[in-house]
């Protein structure tokens, strides 16, 4: 087996635990853990992750959407440092908005970015289905949301290249959606158990859908904790299920400290390939 750690002298800015080529799953980090951009963060994570969570949270300022050049150069990186990437596309936009002007702007977001992200060969497109404010009525917010990523889908993207990812509110509002668009399904693992859920439910039910899942801790209703947060009981919960999982796991922490220790416990308790 290689070694686990690098030696201190050339651990960069604390993390310490390789992860990379671990174990049986893909397992990777969001973007933002270094106080950096993209291109410095990729630089330093790859050394200790398989893949990077490339998020763009925001759509609606100047410099909201990836540059070609930035494209490029994380292309780039990818092949040098034998890394892949996921996509976590604008959580700011409203594919089921009361408003058409809205749903059209939220359209052409994701069209725009899955286009430019396109040569990075993404695992997944991971999508929030967020519900805004003023759409109390379930059945046209589905309707329209399904009408908003249908035409997402005319321009060709496959759609199981789209990852649903559960929020707050009860998936099942989201399901007639994922199964009416062949979708594909992003589990979050924290936002289950931050919400009370139980995980193998969701897990079975989903299963043949989920290329990606994102575990982190919780306590209380507070996620995104490191993973040596977690209780026993949810714990056991998420290794029993990412212990047979081929996919992407994403650890969706976003400091230093978060990642280290979240690396540091999963290579105690799950069983690599090496």
């Amino acid at each position: 087996m290689a070694n686990t750690h690098l030696h201190d002298h050339a651990v960069p800015d604390g993390l310490k635990t390789i992860a990379k080529g671990h174990f049986p799953f893909s397992l990777a980090c969001p973007s933002f853990i270094f106080r950096a951009d993209y291109v410095e963060n990729v630089c330093r994570l790859a050394p200790f992750v398989d893949e990077i969570q490339l998020l763009f949270f925001e759509s609606r300022f100047e410099d909201s959407l990836p540059s070609p050049a930035l494209i490029d150069r994380l292309t780039e990186l990818g092949r040098e440092k034998s890394l892949t990437y996921s996509v976590h596309l604008p959580s700011d936009i409203f594919l089921g908005h009361l408003e058409k002007d809205e749903r059209q702007f939220a359209a052409d977001v994701l069209i725009d970015i899955i286009r430019r992200c396109a040569p990075l060969a993404p695992s997944t497109f991971t999508l929030h289905l967020e519900r805004d404010p003023s759409e109390t009525n379930d059945q046209r917010w589905q309707a329209n949301t399904t009408a908003t990523l249908e035409s997402v889908l005319d321009t060709g993207v496959d759609s199981r290249r789209i990852s649903i990812e559960n929020l707050n509110y009860d998936f099942r509002l989201a399901a007639p959606i994922v199964e009416a668009l062949d979708l594909s399904v992003c589990m979050d693992m924290g936002h289950l158990l931050a919400h009370g859920r139980t995980l193998a439910p969701f897990y079975h039910y989903w299963q043949d859908r989920i290329p990606v899942v994102h575990i982190h801790g919780v306590d209380g209703s507070r996620d995104h904790l490191p993973l040596d947060r977690l209780s026993t009981d949810h714990a056991t919960d998420v290794l029993d299920l990412i212990g047979g999982f081929g996919g992407v796991v994403t650890v969706e922490v976003y400091s230093v400290g978060g990642l280290e220790a979240s690396l540091e416990w999963l290579k105690e308790r799950v069983m690599g390939d090496g």
